[in-house]
């Protein structure tokens, strides 16, 4: 059974993106977990029971937030609550893969508000240390949400990750879904796409080749033209991906495109 880990932070757009996690769960049949976290400061005479009282004032909040969302389960599977401390990404993170999590679905914008890039600057993280699939959900989504199309954008080495393929075939059981490819060929490249795209042949509709110098502008102007659902991207080291998360303005960019954005692992 697909397991999808959800964080929260109570926040506005963190409810939508509970609602979208929820209907992603109903469709995909999957088991769902809702996280928050927390961390203790360590001050100078703080309450030995602090963390104790911290934790416990968090699950009857999350209990809380939770159960608004409850009916809009249609799995029959009960939804699981956790509480975890520490630093947000680490200690989600370690939640994550301790409880063998396929797929972590959260929000592009929290409550925080101290982040400079649209993202937001926890989502962020997740993107550049997860070593799970990371769908980031925008919360302008929420006027958009019938679009089916997902679409993947590869470089040249296509995709090797059996579990993100593995993913791949999970969402295209989504009902109306369809998952074409992406590619742009830059001016230096030589090498279209990879033989290993032949891995996802059996379920992909189609492939979309273009040219141009700014991969950036391509992607973007091609999901906002074809109304794309979800984007897909792996996060392979040296990649396009990794490059685009150190350049706050190219990804602040990227991300105006008010489409969920998957990133996938990619094994070296």
């Amino acid at each position: 059974m697909l397991k999808i880990l959800c964080p929260t932070d109570f926040s506005p757009n963190s409810e939508f993106a509970v609602e979208y996690a929820i209907n992603l769960a109903n469709d995909l049949k999957a088991e769902i977990c809702f996280v928050t976290s927390y961390k203790v400061p360590h001050t100078t005479g703080a309450l030995r029971n602090l963390n104790e009282k911290i934790h416990e004032a968090l699950w009857e909040d999350i209990n809380y937030f939770v159960d608004k969302f409850r009916t809009l389960i249609t799995t029959g599977i009960e939804p699981k609550l956790a509480v975890v401390e520490g630093n947000t990404t680490v200690s989600i993170l370690n939640y994550a893969e301790n409880h063998h999590t396929d797929l972590i679905v959260m929000g592009t914008k929290g409550s925080s508000g101290v982040a400079k890039i649209l993202m937001g600057s926890i989502t962020k993280k997740f993107f550049e240390t997860s070593n799970i699939p990371v769908l980031a959900i925008p919360e302008s989504l929420k006027y958009q949400v019938t679009r089916n199309t997902i679409l993947l954008s590869l470089d040249a080495y296509g995709i090797n990750n059996e579990k993100s393929i593995s993913l791949l075939r999970e969402l295209k059981t989504v009902p109306d879904a369809q998952i074409d490819v992406f590619h742009v060929v830059t001016p230096d490249e030589k090498i279209y796409l990879s033989d290993n795209t032949g891995k996802i042949a059996d379920f992909i509709r189609n492939i979309v080749v273009v040219e141009g110098d700014d991969i950036v502008y391509e992607i973007k102007k091609y999901v906002e033209d074809n109304e794309i659902g979800i984007l897909v991207m792996v996060g392979r080291k040296h990649s396009f991906l990794e490059r685009l998360f150190k350049d706050t303005n190219t990804s602040a960019e990227l991300f105006t495109t008010n489409v969920p954005i998957l990133k996938l692992p990619e094994l070296e």
